[in-house]
């Protein structure tokens, strides 16, 4: 439940603080399976007057870093199989992606089947495959040398870069200096970084376009700002709070309840299968009864679903 809002939070922020500088697109589906979507991918705009008038620091480095980049945001601790799916994701990704565009040049320079793509061709292809940026609250060492993680000597403390050819760094964001040039990644990493950066946004100039969407997009997404004071909040953004954590809660009594029922149907599943298997083995009713809860009337019924019209002929 918290993953999910966490989630949400990340890509409309990403959304809300890169609108000037290019296009942000969200839950790329690259299978008929909800984990191996990509959660966002950013394609850069350079005549985008944003990036000119709007300085966001290290966050602005890595989203140059590349004209098409995916952005993965882990809320805890990063581990193997974080760093598994993203590669697979942006594999799935790219290898239709690839053959699309291979194909397309072809038509349009008109070429026969066994004619090869020229190197600038090609080139132009590469361009537009991604370079994946995993975000992620923290790592342990261990797993930063079991990816051969290098520390990044362009980007500072915190930030890695993977092989090239896998194209993937990652940014471990509790290990970012604190300070301006790292605040909009501080408001994707834990509960305290992210309520410190929130403060430090509020104090910049009321007339920055980024504080303000981001301001905006925090009050209706971000779980970290519950309890804190809203002395500087209108009354209508603390009305909408409110609105929001009424949301989040009829969320999560849908979705615990969605679990519980869950539960119950494998616990009733798990007694019928040793139901079953009793009954086989000839055992007592009265037996199998206490022994998995079900009612004797319920096990004669279970019986008779089955063709069988007196228990005593069983299964």
């Amino acid at each position: 439940m918290a993953q999910y809002k966490h989630d949400r939070f990340f890509k409309f922020y990403v959304q809300a603080l890169y609108k000037t500088k290019g296009e942000t697109r969200k839950n790329i589906k690259v299978m008929n399976d909800e984990e191996l979507e990509i959660d966002c991918m950013f394609l850069a705009q350079s005549d985008k007057l944003g990036w000119q008038q709007e300085d966001l620091g290290l966050f602005d480095r890595l989203m140059k870093k590349h004209p098409t980049i995916i952005i993965e945001h882990y809320s805890s601790y990063l581990n193997q199989k974080n760093i598994n799916i993203s590669i697979t994701r942006k594999n799935l990704y790219w290898e239709p992606k690839e053959s699309e565009l291979i194909e397309a040049a072809r038509i349009e320079l008109q070429l026969k089947k066994s004619e090869p793509l020229s190197q600038d061709a090609r080139a132009q292809i590469e361009v537009q495959n991604p370079f994946t940026w995993v975000l992620a609250v923290n790592c342990s060492d261990k797993l930063l040398s079991l990816c051969e993680a290098k520390p990044s000597t362009e980007y500072g403390s915190g930030v890695y870069e993977l092989s090239k050819f896998l194209r993937m760094g990652i940014v471990i964001i509790d290990k970012l200096e604190d300070g301006e040039d790292t605040l909009w990644l501080k408001m994707l990493g834990n509960k305290d970084s992210a309520r410190q950066a929130f403060g430090e946004i509020d104090r910049l100039a009321p007339n920055r376009r980024e504080k303000n969407d981001i301001m905006r997009t925090s009050l209706k997404y971000c779980v970290y700002l519950r309890g804190l004071p809203t002395e500087s909040l209108t009354e209508e953004e603390q009305e909408f709070m409110r609105t929001m954590e009424q949301v989040d809660a009829w969320y999560e009594a849908e979705i615990a309840e969605a679990e519980q029922k869950a539960k119950q149907k494998a616990r009733q599943e798990n007694q019928q299968e040793i139901a079953l298997n009793l009954l086989k083995e000839n055992v007592p009713l009265e037996i199998i009864s206490r022994t998995t809860g079900i009612t004797i009337s319920e096990l004669e019924g279970f019986c008779a679903g089955r063709g069988y019209t007196n228990v005593n002929d069983r299964l």
